[in-house]
């Protein structure tokens, strides 16, 4: 098929269907080289939105950007609008080939590989949160020996590459989370009180409120690590995302309010919070490290590559875990522009430039 439909320039469009978000570039192919036109990042909380809302909201990105081809990644499926994984994989490989035509749309398996939408719906579990086989695609043919993670509004991904191959041991979403792959902390959407069970007040530690009160945008923001525009997603009230906006919903977790504690007081709650939250990357990291380690390879001499919204976690927990290099994936690909909020929509798009151009 490719050899049939490719000629020069053509469009590439890679996307990432994400449970919250829709991350995509496009990527012009010029003989034997590309030209990476835009990155783009939106909201879009399906759960709320429907099906239907992301067939259309797919259309409407196919008629504006009219892509030759698209190449697609996906964590939709995990969705609970959708009954089973291979329930939401169905509906999203129809929504995509309904977008931008099932002969020239591809999708990312578990395999690394690039499958035809017969292949994707004949065995949908391999497509089911896939974006991370993308990601590791590209990085191991960017660094032969390092540990790429990835954070973004809503979980963390580690993927190790050791002598140019990805060195993963999960490929689904279970197994990463057994073997330290996947970690379900965020840069903003987290609940609070899903990452501690208590927490510091005046002096003491205190039970916490376990209701969804506040989440890792209200830390962050507290902390000055993101600004009110970085905190795009929705608020759990419903209320405004200024620092005293966050201060309100972070002390709500103690069963407190402003009345009772000051600013700098829920600051250092929030202070704590952010430290529990990056323990837990950190423990993941040295799990992977370990892991690293058994198979003869010095830890200590790989480099760590971070991306996403949160990289500054990554750097914290990159440091603890005993990283001595880390550096960001946009000074090791250097595009025109960044890519490090969308890795796998690059990758998925990049993947299929590498088919296009064999």
């Amino acid at each position: 098929m490719f050899k049939e439909c490719y000629q020069s320039p053509v469009r590439v469009l890679g996307i990432d269907v994400g449970g919250a978000n829709l991350k995509y570039v496009v990527i012009r192919l010029e003989g034997n080289g590309h030209i990476l036109e835009l990155v783009r990042r939106e909201y879009f909380p399906l759960w709320r939105r429907g099906r239907e809302q992301l067939r259309n909201r797919l259309i409407e990105i196919s008629k504006e950007l009219r892509p030759d081809y698209a190449s697609v990644c996906m964590t939709a499926e995990l969705c609970d609008i959708y009954e089973s994984k291979s329930e939401g994989v169905i509906d999203v490989v129809h929504s995509c080939c309904d977008a931008f035509g099932s002969d020239r749309t591809f999708f990312v398996n578990c395999d690394l590989e690039l499958v035809d939408p017969d292949k994707a719906l004949k065995d949908p579990l391999k497509i089911a949160a896939a974006n991370w086989a993308a990601s590791a695609w590209l990085v191991s043919k960017l660094c032969r020996d390092c540990v790429f993670t990835d954070i973004g509004s809503t979980t963390t991904t580690i993927i190790p590459v050791v002598d140019g191959r990805p060195a993963i041991c999960g490929r689904s979403d279970p197994e990463k989370l057994i073997c330290g792959e996947l970690v379900y902390i965020g840069t903003l959407r987290t609940s609070v009180s899903e990452i501690i069970d208590r927490l510091p007040y005046k002096g003491n530690i205190a039970q916490i409120c376990r209701e969804y009160f506040a989440i890792m945008a209200d830390v962050n923001l507290l902390l000055g690590n993101i600004s009110s525009e970085d905190y795009y997603i929705d608020t759990p009230d419903g209320r405004g995302k200024t620092i005293r906006d966050a201060a309100v919903r972070l002390a709500r977790v103690a069963c407190s309010s402003l009345e009772y504690l000051s600013i700098n007081e829920v600051i250092e709650i929030a202070r704590y919070v952010y430290d529990v939250a990056v323990s837990k990357i950190v423990e993941a990291l040295l799990q992977v490290r370990s892991r690293i380690a058994a198979l003869g390879k010095d830890p200590n001499k790989l480099l760590l590559i971070t991306a996403g919204i949160g990289e500054f976690m990554l750097r914290d927990a990159g440091r603890r875990a005993g990283f001595r290099e880390i550096i960001s994936i946009d000074d090791i690909v250097r595009e025109r522009y960044k890519i490090a909020t969308a890795v796998p929509s690059y990758a998925s798009a990049m993947m299929l430039i590498d088919k296009l151009k064999r």
